[in-house]
């Protein structure tokens, strides 16, 4: 009688413990496996928002190094047919942030500098000479969608990096890459307060490969 007693006190003592083995584990599942797929959205938009500023640093790097092996540019010419127009300029740009639309959320801006004007030639009598960076002409594209703050950064007090060795005649090409993006599109219908829409930006200098002003025509 007292062996059969004791197994079932040892049986109801199993019992208790499955079942607050069985409530534990709900517990730790409702409470890990949100935390998880947090962390793993996170994980994901981090990868996303870093892809997004590689298409913009890709995008600029790359329409820097084309203007630099041109020698002029059809400015406010839509036709793309023309590989020195800005209309070609604005659709590679394009084409080459793809899958973001850089024409409905971001903008290009080309800015070409040279020593005084009118723009010339390097002069070669005086190659250490410092030169004065001035801006000859700039433009952007004016079908695009015109996004709040995507307003060109380079200005007469901020044209060159103070250590850019500009000389006398020199001559340069700026070109800045604007892109909206939100870096929070899936972790933002989980929590609130989270910032929205950032402007990714990237500004890229280079040298003109003939080593004379891009102009425009």
């Amino acid at each position: 009688m007292n062996m059969a007693r004791r197994i079932a006190q040892w049986f109801d003592a199993m019992r208790a413990m499955l079942r607050s083995d069985r409530g534990s584990v709900s517990i730790e599942f409702v409470v890990v496996v949100p935390l998880m797929l947090l962390v793993l959205l996170g994980f994901t938009e981090m990868y996303m928002y870093m892809r997004a500023v590689s298409a913009v640093d890709r995008t600029a790097f790359t329409v820097a190094n084309m203007l630099g092996q041109m020698t002029s540019v059809i400015v406010d010419d839509t036709d793309t047919t023309d590989a020195n127009s800005t209309g070609s300029i604005w659709r590679a740009a394009a084409m080459i942030a793809a899958p973001y639309q850089l024409n409905g959320n971001g903008m290009v801006y080309v800015t070409s500098v040279c020593d005084a004007l009118p723009c010339a030639y390097m002069d070669k009598s005086s190659p250490m000479k410092a030169g004065t960076p001035t801006i000859s002409w700039s433009a952007s594209p004016s079908g695009w969608t015109k996004n709040a703050g995507m307003v060109s950064q380079v200005s007469k007090t901020n044209l060159l990096p103070a250590k850019w060795p500009f000389r006398t005649g020199d001559s340069a090409v700026i070109v800045e890459v604007f892109l909206s993006y939100n870096p929070f599109t899936m972790t933002s219908n989980f929590m609130s307060g989270l910032p929205g829409k950032q402007t990714i930006y990237r500004r890229v200098y280079v040298r003109t490969r003939t080593n004379s002003p891009l102009s425009k025509q």
